[in-house]
């Protein structure tokens, strides 16, 4: 027999529905007549429409990024499916409904998996084949496979038949999820560059900054130093050479005490010549003090 297909979604469970065009054998629906089949397959197509175009409208709202519908459309329709191994798990005495079971088949394009796979890595996600592990579906060479329980029910005047997925949600929501995934590879890696080349240029400014910083602080402490050291010879040489040579020899010790400890304290700082310039600067302040103190005593 053959059915005109009309395809409704209702909820979480699925249901799809067919004006009859020849009559209905039996009273009862079958589980494995070929139209039941094929509602089946429009019943989780339409299903896994829906589910995509929703999530396409979610990551417009989430990551800014608009898909083409008729590209989904398309890719869409790579993916192939199969009821195989149906069987008839229970009829209703009452009624002409079937309780029915299917291995259901899918199978999905090698490109769409390595292409979600790649926009997944953009995010560090797991890959299709750990999700699929995770939401405990059989992956294997791209084609997942998974028992699906369905309703198969007549209209008492027979016009119509109606099958309902029970158990699909999991699988719709799996598939939805990689292709796509598999349409956001080219966005998110253009994203992620961008990203990149920002932090990139980020870092650049900032190490910048910090050389510019530097330079600015060296700057500084060598002027420090060279006012120290002025100042210095300045109290040095406004007294006389009888002065000067009572105390030339312990400022020459003076003088290499001050390299010396310096260098030895700056070699494991931060920045090892600003802290000895430092560290000379105040040396020099402390032995001006104390060197016009000496020569205040030594002078008649």
């Amino acid at each position: 027999m053959k059915f005109k297909i009309m395809c409704l979604a209702v909820a979480s469970v699925f249901l799809t529905a067919c004006d009859k065009v020849s009559s209905i054998t039996g009273t009862t629906a079958k589980c494995d007549n070929e139209t039941a089949k094929e509602l089946v397959v429009e019943s989780f197509s339409k299903g896994l429409s829906d589910l995509s175009s929703n999530r396409i409208k979610e990551l417009i709202e989430t990551e800014n990024i608009t898909i083409d519908m008729g590209k989904l459309r398309s890719s869409l329709k790579q993916i192939t499916f199969q009821v195989t191994d149906v069987r008839t798990n229970n009829s209703d005495p009452n009624s002409k409904k079937s309780y029915c079971a299917t291995d259901f088949i899918v199978k999905l394009p090698e490109q769409m998996i390595l292409d979600a796979d790649a926009a997944r890595a953009v995010y560090e996600q797991n890959n299709v084949a750990q999700s699929a592990v995770l939401s405990d579906l059989s992956l294997e060479q791209n084609q997942l496979k998974k028992e699906i329980e369905y309703l198969v029910q007549p209209t008492d005047d027979g016009k119509k038949v109606f099958v309902t997925l029970e158990n699909s949600d999991a699988l719709v929501h799996f598939i939805s999820e990689v292709a796509v995934d598999s349409l956001l590879k080219s966005a998110r890696q253009n994203a992620a560059e961008v990203a990149k080349q920002e932090e990139v240029k980020r870092i650049a400014e900032q190490n910048a900054a910090v050389q510019e910083y530097q330079e600015v602080v060296l700057a500084e402490a060598k002027s420090n130093l060279d006012t120290a050291n002025e100042n210095l010879n300045l109290v040095w040489n406004a007294t006389t050479k009888e002065v000067r040579d009572q105390l030339l020899a312990e400022q020459k010790i003076w003088l290499k005490k001050r390299d010396l400890e310096c260098k030895l304290e700056s070699s494991n700082t931060e920045n090892p010549e600003v802290y000895r310039l430092n560290c000379e600067t105040n040396m020099t302040v402390t032995r001006t003090t104390e060197l016009r103190q000496k020569i205040y005593y030594l002078e008649p």
